[in-house]
């Protein structure tokens, strides 16, 4: 199978979906605690938060973005169904995220750690919307010069 570079880039990006959703869902875990108190160490969430969007959500849906411009035009069908398995991790693992957020001790919601599901969850559902209309778009025909060569 030979990929193309927004293939790749579309696969990159359904890896640093799972990355993002696994450790904001282990960032949670941390914070409700092992006995639901809170950490055992003293943190700043916030900065924590921000760290891990800034190495795989932020990487991620910029990537989307990425596969979205090369193949905006002719599609990509093995792309547009990565990304939309990409958006799909992102939404489920953003719906499970909200239901932790009530578990986690009031001192260690701030910043974004409260709203970062909800802001997520949107920005999921579009790296869907875009991997559904690469796939659309991949489903019409695309006619080369080198086709209308051999209807001659």
């Amino acid at each position: 199978m030979n990929l193309k570079l927004e293939d790749w880039t579309s696969l990159a990006s359904l890896g640093l979906a799972v990355m993002f959703v696994a450790l904001l869902l282990s960032f949670y875990n941390f914070l409700i605690g092992p006995e639901g108190i809170g950490p055992e160490r003293v943190v700043e969430p916030g900065s924590l938060l921000l760290q891990l969007i800034f190495i795989s959500a932020a990487p991620c849906l910029i990537l989307a973005g990425f596969a979205f411009v090369m193949a905006k035009t002719w599609g990509a069908p093995i792309g547009g169904a990565l990304l939309i398995a990409a958006g799909i991790i992102i939404v489920a693992g953003m719906a499970i995220g909200v239901t932790m957020v009530p578990k986690i001790p009031n001192q260690y919601i701030v910043g974004g750690v409260g709203v970062a599901p909800f802001i997520f969850m949107p920005a999921g559902a579009g790296v869907t919307g875009i991997g559904g209309y690469i796939l659309a778009v991949s489903k019409r025909r695309h006619i080369h010069s080198r086709d209308l060569d051999d209807l001659r």
